[in-house]
C-alpha cells in the first residue's frame, strides 16, 4: 500500500497484507488491558442495568490469560453471559441509591501475528462469495451477509463497492483498496457523529469515527454478496510518565484512548481478515479484539437503563489503556 498521512498531518503507519510465505516471524505481545467507563449523575439515581462488552475474546491469534470486571458501588448481581456469536458480556444491576457508576475491566492477554493463505487471497474476490465457502464454514457466517440493524445497502454504498470490487480483482487487492478509500475519502471528527448516526448520514457527510468507518466497509463488502462482520476491541496504548491510561499513542494510532472498531471479511481457505479503514492497515498485533457481530447494536462497550429522576442529567469518562507488559515492546 502507498503512504498516507491523517487528517491532523500525523504520519500513519501502514502495516501490508501478511500471508503465509511472508518471511520473518513477529513475537507474541503480551497486554495488560484496562478500560474504565465512569459516569456522574447530576441526581442521585436509584437503580442501574447494564451489559458490558469488555472482556478480550479467545481467538486464534489472541489468548486470554486473565480477566476480571469490577463495579462502584457494588452491584446486587454481576453474571456472565456468552451470546450466538461466542461473545462475553457482563451483566449488572446495581440496586439504590447511587450519585455514580464505575465499571472497570482489567485483562491480561498474549497477541500473535496474523497470516493469511497466499493463494486464498491472490484469488478473485468473487470466490469469497458463500456458494465457495464449502461444508466446513459455520452457517453463522451467512449472517455477516444480510442487513442488520446498522447496515443496510443503498445507491450510496453500491456506489463505494463500485470503486472497490472491480470483477476478478484478487480479495487481498480488494481488502486494502477499501482500506485506504475509507481513510482518503472520509475525515476522522469526535464531534461529527454520535453512536445513533445512521450509515446514510456518515456517508451523506464523509465524516465520523471509527465505529462509522467499520459500519461504511462492512456495508460495502456486504453489498457485493460477502460476509463482514463489525469488530471492537482496542488498540495499544502507552502511559504517560505520571501514569495515566490512554492518553499517548504509541506509532500515533487513531482512536487509542477508548474503545476501538474495525471490520473483518471472510475468506474461504484462510478464515476472518480483519481491516482498519480509521489507521489504514491491516489489523496487527497492536489490536487486541473483544467481540463481534453484525454491527454495533450487537457488541457496545456498555449499554443500560437508568432508573432516576425525570430529566437528570450525566456526564461520561473513558479511560482505556492498553500496555505492553515487557520492556522490550515499549
Amino acid at each position: 500500500m502507498m503512504s498516507d498521512s491523517s487528517r491532523d498531518g500525523r504520519a500513519l503507519p501502514e502495516v501490508p497484507l501478511r500471508t503465509e510465505d511472508s518471511s520473518a516471524d513477529a513475537a507474541a505481545i503480551d497486554y495488560q488491558v484496562d478500560h474504565l467507563t465512569r459516569y456522574a449523575y447530576a441526581s442521585p439515581v436509584t437503580r442501574n442495568y447494564g451489559r458490558a462488552h469488555v472482556e478480550p475474546r479467545a481467538t486464534p491469534h489472541q489468548r486470554v490469560l486473565s480477566h476480571e470486571v469490577t463495579v462502584d458501588p457494588a452491584p446486587a448481581r454481576l453474571t456472565a453471559h456468552t451470546d450466538f456469536y461466542g461473545n462475553s458480556s457482563t451483566y449488572l444491576l446495581v440496586d439504590g441509591p447511587h450519585d455514580r457508576l464505575e465499571v472497570r475491566s482489567r485483562a491480561h492477554v498474549t497477541v500473535t501475528e496474523r497470516r493469511y493463505g497466499a493463494e486464498a487471497m491472490s484469488r478473485p474476490w468473487e470466490h469469497a462469495l458463500p456458494e465457495h465457502w464449502g461444508p466446513l464454514q459455520s452457517g453463522g457466517s451467512i449472517d455477516f451477509t444480510q442487513p442488520s440493524p446498522r447496515i443496510a445497502v443503498s445507491a450510496a454504498v453500491r456506489e463505494v463497492a463500485a470503486e472497490v470490487f472491480w470483477p476478478q480483482r484478487p480479495l487481498g487487492e480488494c481488502l486494502a483498496a477499501l482500506t485506504a478509500l475509507i481513510h482518503t475519502e472520509f475525515t476522522y471528527d469526535s464531534q461529527a457523529t454520535t453512536v445513533t448516526s445512521t450509515l446514510e448520514e456518515v456517508l451523506a457527510a464523509r465524516h465520523g469515527v471509527c465505529q462509522d468507518f467499520a459500519h461504511v466497509g462492512v456495508a460495502v463488502a456486504r453489498s457485493v454478496g460477502l460476509a463482514a462482520r463489525y469488530v471492537s476491541g482496542y488498540l495499544r496504548t502507552a502511559r504517560t510518565d505520571d501514569g495515566a491510561l490512554g492518553t499517548r499513542a504509541v506509532d500515533q494510532m487513531i482512536g487509542s484512548a477508548a474503545s476501538h472498531a474495525w471490520l473483518s471479511v471472510l475468506s474461504p481457505g484462510t478464515g476472518w481478515v480483519d481491516i482498519d479503514p480509521t489507521n489504514r492497515t491491516f489489523v496487527d498485533q497492536r489490536f487486541v479484539t473483544t467481540a463481534w457481530g453484525r454491527d454495533y447494536t450487537d457488541v457496545p462497550p456498555l449499554k443500560g437503563i437508568v432508573v432516576g429522576p425525570p430529566g437528570a442529567g450525566s456526564s461520561l469518562d473513558v479511560a482505556v489503556g492498553v500496555v505492553p507488559l515487557t520492556d522490550a515492546d515499549n
